[in-house]
Order: C-alpha cells, then sequence, then structure tokens
C-alpha cells in the first residue's frame, strides 16, 4: 500500500519533474491484491458463467448474454474499487477514496444485479450440494425468514442508508483510516447494503416484488435526498472535516479543502445519477404499462419454439488437441517417453552431477519444482503423473518377454504394504536427508525402476500401481478431490456390451489391468487413468468428465475392486498417514522441532541411530491412530451408526480436504524458495554433459576448501550437520516472501493461511454431511459436529502454528 513517508515533499515548493516521475511509479505500483476476494471473485465468475451456459438453453429471454457481461463487469469493477491504486491513493485524496466508494455503492452492485445471478450461480454450483445441502435449508422456515427481512424495503431503506451516513461520520472514516480491518468492514458494508438496495430497485429474474411498483419512486428519491445532504454537507463546510488529509502530504497540488469539495461534488454528481436514471425509467414504464405488456407478448410469441439444445457435459477425451492424443494408441507412450528421459537426467545427474543440492537436477528439481506441480494439477486435471509415469515402461519389457505369468498373492492385495513402505519413505526421507542428497535421490528412483521391473516380472497385471507403490498411493489420495473422473458416458450402452473389452481387453488392446469396472467404477481411487479402457472400449462410451471435488469424500456406495470405503481400514489408515505426513514433513523444517529433536537424541543416544528413529515414528503414527480411534469412539457415542469401523473409516476421508491443503501449503514453500534454482541447476547439468567450465563451478570449488567438507562427504549431509561457514539455514519471516512483485496484498503467508482456511472449511462441510447421515436427531447430530469440529480445528491449528515459525531451508538454495 502507498505509504505517506516516501511522497513527502519539502514545504511548499514545486514537485521536480523526478519526484513526479516517482510519484507516478510510486502510484502504477499500488496495487493491493487481496488474496481472498481474488480468489473469490475468480470462483464467483466461473461458477457463475457455468450455471449461465447451462440455464441459457432454456432461459435465453431471462438470461441473454448481455446479462453475463453485466455480471463479469460487475464483479472486474468491485476487484478494481479495492486492489486497484483508487485503494492507496484514497490515504492522500478524499476525492479518490470517494471514487472508490461510488464504484462499490453504485456501479458494481448495480451491474451484479443487472446479471440476474440467482439461477446461474445456483446452476453453477454442483448439483450434489444444491440438492443436498442448500435445498433443504433454502425450503427451511429459518431461511425465508432471513430472506423476508433482508429483502424487506423498509428495512433495506434504513440499513442501507444509516451504513451510508455513519460511515462518512469523521469518527468513523477516520477509524476506516487508520486501520485496514476496519476500512475492508467499511467496504463490505457500502457493497452487500447497496447491493441489497439495488436488487429491490431492478427486481433481477425470478425474484417478484411483494409491494406496488410505484413503491419504488418514494424508495429512490428518500435514498437520493440523503445522499445530497451527505454531499451538500461535504462541499459547503468550508473546513476540513476529516483532520488525517490535512496532516498527510498532498500530492497533484490539490489542498485539502479543494480536495474535499470535489469528493462532496463526486457523490453530489454520480450518486444523484445512479437514482434519477432507474427513476426515470420506472416512472416511464408505469406509464406505459400496456406497450410493455405487448412487447413481451410479442416476444415470447416470436421465440416460443426457438429452443437451444442443452449444452453437453464437458469431456476432456473430446477437446481438440489433448483429446486424440489421450485416445491414441502411443499417445500415453509418447509422455511416458519424455518423463522417462527427463527420470534419466535426474539419475545422471544426481550420481555425477555437483553434490549441492541447489545446483543438482535430482535435488533441486524433483523435491522443490516437481513435487508441488505435481501435486497442484490434482487440483486442475487430476492423477496427470500417474499417466506420464515413466516407472511402468519396465513393465512393457517385462510383457515383452513374457515374464509375469503368477496371480499376486491374495493376502497382500490390500493397503498395508503401501501403508508400510510410505511410513519408511517418511521416516528415510528425513532421516537420511534425501531431500539434501542428490545421490541418494538418484539411488531411489533406481530401486523404483528395479522394484517395478521385479514385481511386474514375477506377476501379472498392474499390481505394483495398486497395492505397492508409494507415488501412485499419495496420488490416489489427492485423486479423491480431483474434479476430473474416468466414468461411462451411457450405463445403458454398457448394460448391453456382451464383450466387456474395458476391463477384458480385446486382441488390439489390452483391458483395465487395475480390474476397475468402468460401469461400476466410483471416483478415482486406484485409477491410473492409463487410458485401456479407452482405447479397448468398441462403443467410445468412456468419457472425462468434470465432478463435485467432495463426492469420494461424503459418499459411500459400493465401488468396483474396492467395494465400500466404510469397510475398508486399511485405506482409511492410508489416507490418515497421507493427511498428517504433511505435518510431519513440514513441522521438522522449523526451529522448535529441530531444536527439540537434536535436545532428544543428544540425551537418548538410542533414537539418534536408524532403528530408534523409525521406531520413533512408527510410535508417533501408532498413537495418532490411537487418538483416532477415541474420536470415532466419541462420535459413536451419538450416532446411529453401530460399528466403529465404519465411523473412523467414514470419517477418516473427511480429513482429507484439510490433509491436502497442508500439503499444499507446504510444497507451495518449496516451489516458491526453490524456483531461483532451476535456472542454475539446468545450466549446471547442461555444461557437465557438455564438458565445458560453468561460472557455479567456483560455488563447488569453495564449499569443497571449507574445513571438513570434500565431494565424498557433501552428498547427502543435513543442513544441521553443515559448518559454520555455510550459510543460514532459516528463514526468520515467511509473511515477508512474496509471491508477486508490486502486488502487496498476496504473500506466502496470506496464501498458506488461505489454503489452511478452504481445507478447514471442506472438512468441516464434509464431516457436516457425515453426521447429517449418521444421527438420529438434531441434539446428536450438534453433538457429533461439536466434537468433529473440535478436532478438525486442533488439526488447524498445529498447522498454522508450524506456518508462523522460523522455517529451514534445506539446501533449496545456496
Amino acid at each position: 500500500m502507498l505509504r505517506p513517508a516516501p511522497l513527502r515533499t519539502p514545504g511548499p515548493r514545486r514537485i521536480r519533474p523526478p519526484v513526479t516521475e516517482t510519484l507516478s511509479r510510486a502510484i502504477a505500483q499500488s496495487w493491493n491484491v487481496p488474496l481472498l476476494p481474488t480468489v473469490g471473485a475468480i470462483v464467483l465468475a466461473i461458477v457463475y458463467i457455468r450455471g449461465w451456459r447451462l440455464a441459457y438453453a432454456t432461459r435465453e429471454r431471462e438470461l441473454p448474454p448481455w446479462r453475463m457481461l453485466c455480471f463479469l463487469s460487475g464483479i472486474l469493477t468491485a476487484w478494481l474499487a479495492i486492489a486497484s491504486p483508487l485503494d492507496a491513493l484514497g490515504q492522500f485524496l478524499l476525492f479518490a477514496h470517494m471514487t472508490q466508494h461510488v464504484l462499490l455503492m453504485t456501479f458494481a452492485p448495480v451491474l451484479i444485479v443487472l446479471g440476474a445471478p440467482t439461477v446461474p450461480i445456483l446452476r453453477g454450483l454442483p448439483r450434489a450440494f444444491v440438492k443436498n445441502d442448500l435445498a433443504p435449508w433454502m425450503n427451511s422456515k429459518a431461511f425465508h425468514s432471513i430472506r423476508d427481512l433482508l429483502t424487506h424495503p423498509a428495512f433495506v431503506w434504513i440499513i442501507t442508508n444509516l451504513s451510508f451516513v455513519l460511515w462518512h461520520t469523521p469518527p468513523a472514516y477516520e477509524l476506516a483510516l487508520r486501520n485496514n480491518t476496519w476500512h475492508d468492514v467499511e467496504h463490505a458494508c457500502f457493497f452487500f447494503t447497496f447491493l441489497a438496495f439495488w436488487w429491490i430497485v431492478l427486481q433481477p429474474w425470478p425474484s417478484r416484488s411483494r409491494w406496488p411498483r410505484w413503491f419504488i419512486i418514494p424508495f429512490l428519491v428518500g435514498a437520493e435526498v440523503v445522499n445530497t445532504g451527505v454531499s451538500l454537507f461535504l462541499v459547503f463546510y468550508g473546513t476540513v472535516i476529516y483532520p488525517s488529509y490535512a496532516q498527510v502530504p498532498r500530492i497533484f497540488g490539490i489542498s485539502p479543502l479543494t480536495d474535499q469539495t470535489a469528493a462532496g461534488a463526486e457523490m453530489w454528481v454520480m450518486g444523484g445519477m445512479t437514482f434519477w436514471i432507474p427513476l426515470m425509467f420506472i416512472t416511464l414504464q408505469m406509464l406505459s404499462p400496456g406497450r410493455r405488456r405487448r412487447l413481451a407478448l410479442a416476444y415470447e410469441r416470436a421465440h416460443a419454439r426457438i429452443r437451444r439444445p442443452t449444452p453437453k457435459p464437458f469431456d476432456l477425451l473430446q477437446t481438440p488437441i489433448l483429446g486424440p492424443m489421450l485416445r491414441s494408441r502411443f499417445g500415453r507412450a509418447g509422455l511416458q517417453s519424455l518423463t522417462l528421459l527427463l527420470i534419466a537426467a535426474l539419475i545422471l545427474d544426481g550420481l555425477h552431477g555437483t553434490p549441492i543440492t541447489g545446483l543438482n537436477l535430482a535435488g533441486s528439481v524433483l523435491w522443490n519444482l516437481l513435487r508441488p506441480i505435481n501435486l497442484l494439477l490434482f487440483f486442475l486435471a487430476g492423477n496427470l503423473f500417474c499417466l506420464a509415469c515413466p516407472f511402468t515402461l519396465p513393465r512393457e519389457l517385462a510383457r515383452f518377454f513374457r515374464f509375469g505369468k503368477l496371480n499376486f498373492p491374495q493376502w497382500l492385495k490390500n493397503k498395508w504394504p503401501a501403508t508400510i513402505l510410505l511410513l519408511i519413505f517418511f521416516w528415510a526421507y528425513e532421516h537420511f536427508s534425501l531431500w539434501n542428497s542428490p545421490r541418494y535421490t538418484a539411488y531411489v528412483l533406481i530401486a523404483y525402476i528395479v522394484a517395478v521391473f521385479v514385481v511386474d516380472s514375477i506377476f501379472r497385471g498392474a499390481n505394483f500401481c495398486k497395492y505397492v507403490c508409494p507415488i501412485g498411493q499419495f496420488n490416489f489420495f489427492a485423486s479423491l478431490i480431483s474434479p476430473l473422473d474416468l466414468d461411462v458416458k451411457s450405463r445403458q450402452v454398457c448394460s448391453t456390451c456382451p464383450t466387456r473389452d474395458c476391463i477384458r481387453g480385446n486382441e488390439h488392446q489390452r483391458g483395465c489391468e487395475l480390474q476397475l469396472y468402468l460401469p461400476t467404477k466410483i471416483g478415482n481411487m486406484d485409477c491410473t487413468l492409463c487410458m485401456d479402457c479407452v482405447k479397448a472400449c468398441p462403443t467410445d462410451n468412456i468419457a472425462i468428465t468434470l465432478q463435485s471435488p467432495m463426492r469420494d469424500i461424503t459418499r459411500n456406495p459400493i465401488r468396483s475392486s474396492l467395494r465400500k470405503f466404510s469397510n475398508r481400514f486399511d485405506v482409511a489408515v492410508l489416507v490418515l498417514l497421507l493427511s498428517v505426513g504433511a505435518i510431519f514433513n513440514a513441522g521438522v523444517m522449523i526451529a522448535p522441532v529441530v531444536d527439540g529433536l537434536d535436545a532428544l537424541e543428544a540425551s537418548h543416544s538410542f533414537l539418534a541411530t536408524n532403528t530408534g528413529t523409525l521406531l520413533m515414528a512408527a510410535a508417533i503414527f501408532v498413537t495418532l491412530l490411537a487418538l483416532c480411534a477415541a474420536i470415532a469412539k466419541l462420535l459413536q457415542l451419538f450416532s446411529t451408526e453401530s460399528r466403529l469401523r465404519t465411523i473412523f473409516c467414514r470419517f477418516a476421508f473427511a480429513m482429507v480436504p484439510l490433509g491436502l491443503a497442508m500439503w499444499a501449503a507446504h510444497l507451495t514453500f518449496h516451489l516458491v524458495t526453490a524456483t531461483s534454482t532451476f535456472v542454475p541447476s539446468v545450466q549446471h547439468a547442461w555444461h557437465a554433459v557438455a564438458g565445458s567450465a560453468h561460472h557455479h563451478a567456483a560455488a563447488v570449488q569453495s564449499m569443497t576448501n571449507m574445513p571438513g567438507m570434500n565431494m565424498s562427504n557433501m552428498a547427502g549431509m543435513s543442513m544441521k550437520t553443515m559448518p559454520p561457514a555455510a550459510p543460514m539455514n532459516m528463514i526468520s519471516k515467511p509473511s515477508q516472501l512474496s509471491l508477486i512483485p508490486g502486488a502487496k496484498g498476496i504473500n506466502l503467508f496470506s496464501l498458506q493461511i488461505w489454503m489452511l482456511d478452504l481445507g478447514l472449511l471442506l472438512t468441516l462441510y464434509a464431516g457436516w454431511r457425515l453426521v447429517r447421515q449418521m444421527s438420529a436427531n438434531i441434539r446428536n447430530a450438534a453433538a457429533m459436529l461439536t466434537i468433529w469440529a473440535l478436532s478438525s480445528t486442533a488439526f488447524y491449528a498445529i498447522c498454522l502454528w508450524i506456518y508462523t515459525q522460523p522455517m529451514e531451508m534445506r539446501g533449496m538454495g545456496m
């Protein structure tokens, strides 16, 4: 935000051109982009566009294209009012502040209301959410009572004008200038009260007024009288009303009194126009009601037979470029070949490149760039990594040599092997500092390739992906809230299919090796998007469609191969491990935990050994499982469900949103802090391949010349064991890491908190859905929801505390 200090000028002297250039540059860079309103505006626009597209097919007259343009323009206007340099200039010029208020009180609400947002927004939301959650509440008496109050013209008129007058009194206005929180409250009061005001005036479809139309005339005239009174007070008062504007440096050569007069005139003219223009139109409509009815009847008759076809559901496989590539016989193999080259480069650089993590592909690219990018893709496009996974190519080699004839042991067809391997991986990642050892990272990648080849050389099918692969289990976990799902277009077509090629395969294409039968497959769990079923289907009856992100978590149907989630204790434990794994992965990076672990290992030598640290990690996880079981037992006391396992399993899945939010926040930290290492690591690897010297070689040499350092012991060295001459490995203020230079409202800490807030909200929503299914009355439901809210909030509080502590950089950059 623009601050007074840099703009202070000495006395009454004129501003010289360099100062003017500095002022102009400061104004241009004073974009204050608030994270939550920005994301909210984008999501609201997407929901409206989706709903308008669906509703336009049958409501062409009520929702013409100009309404969509009005709504989007209103959202953009409101965003510009709070994010543009107007917000910064408002501290120096009352005229700029008043312009901001005019946008929030008149232009933005009017445009939004003209967009008739009710039906498009409801149609744009997930159908299951509207049907199961919104509809029961909107049909309740409490909702109707609140709606009747908030849409009563007398109440709206009083609250709108009272807010308008009170916030322009000197004490309230000065409070908003001094405190950013009250400033936001002021803007919210203006925007939402005038949104209700203009809703009553314009009555967008499908709302209907309960009052005669002529009542709008005194409604508008009364508001114009209030607006004129406040405006004239500013124009003709004669002295500066708001002391802050007399104390700040004056810019553009405008005196405080002239500024105040201009602001009052702007409010008088612009505000008056917004009242008198609709007043004129309403009066003309009332004077010619017959003509209006005749035009409406003629328009309705002319378009009575015009019905646009309902838009087809979204199908990723039908998109122009990506669709043919995914359906192509060698489409997946092409993606796998590219990722295989990347893995080969990581292995080679990890084995033969520099041991400095920030200059090595295996150190910087894999852990700090590919991991967060992979997770963020789940929120947009689903399980793309498994689609392009290069580790399954050895399986193709095993099939080429006719290996893999045995069936996978029945007692291993569960998630326990993958859960144990994941726990070992989380332990090894921290204990052996894989994040800071390119050589160990290369060994892990080689072990992965060998393991896939061995397992798939012995057993038939994709058993490694389904039951063994730790990366795959994390991808299945993240895909639980993915918006894309592989599903059939018509179940009737599948019911008449005699061959079931999607799972059995045919002479040209194998079927699903994961044994997921598409007509009974629900959700993304265990699906690698290999596209084998798509290529084998003879009727082209498979699509990648959009789904509700919470569908897999809140529903409990019988799923192909997985059966019901409520009966899969092994899957629930895996989900809990991945949910709390983010806390461990981020927690060991903060100063209090690092110091505590050092003290614990110093006092108990056994805990510093490999076996001791592994047992400690296992003990912590078992303790957390016992705590989760205790919470499930408390929930069972008020539930209609008699089996503890069912409650434990279903509420374990409800923790997925908050767990994924923690992973996203933590990996975003890696992505932001390690982005600068990508180009040097690529350059270093290129020069190593070309055999030429690189300017980072001096850094390597200087590291090896440090006491106790050499090329053999640098690999795998933890930041805690670095000599005193090593760089600082703690960043004391993560909130100062800006994401967009010049945008004061977006920094890493605010983004992380927003992710956690969204995760907590979705976790509470998922718990509420489960409580509704498992409670017999309101009293028991309230008790269960209270237990769940306290548990989720405790998890959230731990996550929040972690991000308020100094974070260890852990070799992400030198």
